[in-house]
């Protein structure tokens, strides 16, 4: 699989387009519920990225192919979130590729799956140390 991160503190308008196709394809991965159903976003946990670094929350209605938005009390771009929150809005993770021996890997790198589709979220810690931030975002569409 291939993967390209998304580093939330590029601000280059060619990074900005990589970023919105990736978080598409995230967005469809963290929030469509099956192949055979209609994807949904609309109060659904998503990782979103845009011009202002990433947040995380609940999903607003899409509306016109307009930037999507989070319900307000969504975690604002770069904010803290509690290890324990990521877990019970985007569920388990899934068997992946080694990344190392580094101690603490597992608290700071998540990955979901679904299918062929992967997804990689990198975390790192704030000030308060019990809690956590998005810092990138590596999205996989196709097995290889």
């Amino acid at each position: 699989m291939t993967f390209a991160p998304i580093r939330a503190h590029v601000r280059v308008p060619s990074t900005l387009h990589r970023s919105a196709r990736a978080l598409s394809i995230a967005l469809l991965v963290m929030g469509s519920t099956a192949c055979t159903s209609t994807a949904r976003l609309s109060g659904r946990w998503v990782l979103l990225t845009g011009n202002t670094g990433i947040a995380v929350g609940q999903s607003d209605q899409p509306s016109g192919g307009g930037p999507l938005h989070l319900v307000p009390g969504s975690a604002a771009p770069g904010a803290c979130l509690p290890s324990e929150e990521y877990e019970r809005a985007f569920g388990a993770t899934c068997p992946h590729e080694p990344e190392g021996d580094a101690p603490g890997i597992e608290d700071r790198v998540r990955w979901y799956c679904h299918g062929d589709l992967a997804v990689r979220v990198r975390l790192e810690p704030c000030e308060r140390r019990d809690r956590l931030r998005v810092v990138e975002i590596a999205v996989a569409t196709r097995g290889r």
